[in-house]
C-alpha cells in the first residue's frame, strides 16, 4: 500500500470525453492502492463525484499575466501549473507522484526526483503521433514552442520515470524502441466505475449502424468523412436497407452538409445520453485512423454489447476484444469489405461482447493489474 499519494493531470475530471473519462478509471485504480493521497486538477463543480474519499482534491491554480504566459511558453513551461506543484513539492512530501499525461508533468520530472518520491507516468499516446494530428488548427507562434516543449515532456518523463504505463501495447513498442533503458509497460485503459450488465432484449440482427464521438477537430473529423465519401456506399451495396447514425458533440457544417446529401445517414448531435443511442444500433463503426492510444469511443459500442467493425489504427488496444471474435479491423476498400462480411454473418451475441468487455477494461481489471505491475517495479 503506498502511504501517501500526489496524482497531477491536467484533465478536467467533470467533463465527459475519452481523456477525461480515461483520467477518472486511472485515479480510482490509484487510489484503490494508496492510504491518502492529493488530487492536482482543474477545478470542478462537485468534487466528491468524481475525487475518490481518501484523495485530498486541490485546484491547480495558474496566476500568471498574458506576458509570463507567452514568456513561458518559450521556456518549456507549457502548462499553468509548473510553479503552482513546485511549491506545493517544496512543503509538502509524497511517496509516490503520479503524473497523467506528459503534458501535465511538462519541466517538472526531475524537481520531482529530487524529492525522493517515486515518479511514475501515464502515456494517454505517443505525443509525435497525436500532435501531428492535432496541432494545424493552432497559430505558428503558439504551434512551434507547443509542439517542441510536449514531445520534450514525453521524453523527460520517460527518462526520470521509475514506472512509464502505456494504453496500448503499441505505444509501449514504440517508445521501448526510442528509450531501451526506460521502464515501460502497457497497462491499459479502464472504466472509472462498475458497470452493472445491461438486459439484452433478443432480437434478430437488422442493419443499423452506428459511430459516435466528438464530431468537430480533425483527428476525429477527417475519418468520419471519409467513412461516409469511400465506405458506407460498400455498405449500401452489400446492404441496400442498411442506414448509419452518427452522433457525438458539436457535428460540424462540412459533416452536416455531407451527411445530408445521403438519405440513410442520420445526425444525432449532441446527445444526453449516448448509450441510449448507440442502444438503437446492431454494429458498431469506428473509422479513426490517425494517432496513437486507445480510442475509447469504441467503449460506447462494446458497453451496448454491439460489435465492432474499425480501421486497423482504431484497433490497438482492444487485441483481446478482437481474438473473442467481436471486432473487426480494415485498412482499405477491399480489407473492408471482407470484414463487412464477417461483422453481419457473426453469431457472436450481446452478452458475449458485454463479458468481452469487462473482461479487459472494468475498473475491477484496471486496479487488479495495476497492483501486478506496481508490485514487479517494487512501488508495493
Amino acid at each position: 500500500m503506498i502511504k501517501r499519494l500526489l496524482y497531477i493531470t491536467h484533465h478536467q475530471l467533470d467533463q465527459n470525453n475519452g481523456g477525461c473519462n480515461a483520467s477518472k478509471g486511472f485515479l480510482q485504480a490509484f487510489a484503490s492502492l494508496c492510504k491518502t493521497g492529493t488530487v492536482m486538477c482543474h477545478d470542478i463543480m462537485d468534487a466528491s463525484t468524481y475525487i475518490p474519499q481518501n484523495m485530498t482534491f486541490m485546484p491547480l491554480r495558474d496566476h500568471r499575466n498574458k506576458v509570463q504566459k507567452m514568456v513561458d511558453m518559450y521556456r518549456g513551461r507549457i502548462n499553468g501549473y509548473y510553479y503552482f506543484v513546485r511549491e506545493h513539492l517544496r512543503e509538502h512530501h509524497y511517496d509516490v507522484v503520479v503524473i497523467d499525461h506528459s503534458f501535465s508533468g511538462a519541466g517538472l520530472p526531475a524537481f520531482i526526483k529530487r524529492t525522493g518520491a517515486k515518479l511514475i507516468t501515464i502515456h494517454h499516446n505517443v505525443e509525435r503521433d497525436y500532435l501531428r494530428d492535432n496541432s494545424q488548427e493552432k497559430p505558428l507562434f503558439y504551434r512551434f514552442p507547443f509542439l517542441h516543449y510536449a514531445k520534450q515532456a514525453e521524453m523527460e518523463c520517460l527518462q526520470y520515470s521509475d514506472v512509464n504505463l502505456t494504453v496500448t501495447e503499441h505505444d509501449a513498442k514504440v517508445f521501448r524502441k526510442w528509450y531501451p533503458e526506460s521502464r515501460i509497460q502497457h497497462w491499459g485503459i479502464f472504466e472509472y466505475q462498475t458497470l452493472a450488465q445491461p438486459v439484452f432484449e433478443p432480437q434478430s440482427k437488422g442493419q443499423v449502424f452506428v459511430i459516435s464521438g466528438s464530431l468537430y477537430f480533425e483527428q476525429s473529423l477527417r475519418p468520419i468523412m471519409d467513412f461516409v465519401k469511400r465506405y458506407w456506399p460498400l455498405v449500401l451495396e452489400a446492404l441496400p436497407e442498411a442506414r448509419l447514425i452518427i452522433t457525438g458533440r458539436n457535428p460540424s457544417a462540412a459533416l452536416t452538409d455531407l451527411c445530408s446529401e445521403t438519405e440513410s445517414i442520420t445526425i444525432i448531435p449532441n446527445p444526453e445520453n449516448i448509450g441510449e443511442i448507440v442502444r438503437k444500433a446492431d454494429y458498431y463503426i469506428c473509422p479513426i485512423f490517425a494517432g496513437s492510444g486507445l480510442k475509447l469511443r469504441i467503449f460506447d459500442g462494446l458497453k451496448q454489447g454491439l460489435p465492432v467493425i474499425c480501421h486497423e489504427v482504431a484497433a490497438n488496444g482492444y487485441e483481446r476484444i478482437a481474438a473473442q471474435g467481436c471486432l473487426f479491423t480494415y485498412h482499405d476498400t477491399c480489407s473492408f469489405a471482407e470484414s463487412l462480411h464477417y461483422l453481419v454473418t457473426t453469431t457472436v451475441t450481446a452478452e458475449q461482447v458485454f463479458k468481452a468487455f469487462q473482461d479487459t477494461f472494468s475498473l475491477e481489471a484496471g486496479k487488479a493489474l495495476l497492483e501486478e505491475i506496481l508490485k514487479q517495479n517494487q512501488i508495493l
